[in-house]
């Protein structure tokens, strides 16, 4: 057998496996995937933490509180769930619920990144 014609068939082989986590669908009417992608995904409930501890801090602008959120979900770390930023007309509040253990933590971390007291 040939170099050319073994590849050939290997190419051949490997384009019928690919991709091999989604097997192409029998049906157009069906998607490929064995499982719908919204069932996948969390639903946007936060997750419930009977110890939870609400934190309100103030930030000079959105862009730090953003900064800020990044951070708490990285460093925390935190579910992005468990926070919002609300803008107002010239405040920015951002709320986090986190667990009473962590709760001093997190707000060093948030001071840290230009919070204020709400």
């Amino acid at each position: 057998m040939s170099e050319t014609h073994r590849d050939r068939l290997q190419d051949e082989a490997v384009r019928q496996t690919f991709p091999a986590s989604d097997p192409p669908s029998g049906n157009a009417g069906q998607g490929s995937r064995a499982v719908p992608a919204e069932s996948m995904m969390p639903d946007g409930a936060a997750p419930t933490n009977p110890d939870a501890v609400t934190l309100s801090l103030r930030f000079p602008e959105s862009e730090s509180a953003k900064l800020a959120l990044e951070a708490a979900v990285r460093e925390g770390p935190l579910d992005r769930r468990c926070a919002s930023i609300d803008l107002d007309d010239d405040r920015v509040t951002m709320r986090l619920d986190v667990p009473r253990a962590d709760a001093k933590r997190m707000e060093a971390l948030m001071r840290r990144h230009g919070a204020m007291e709400a």
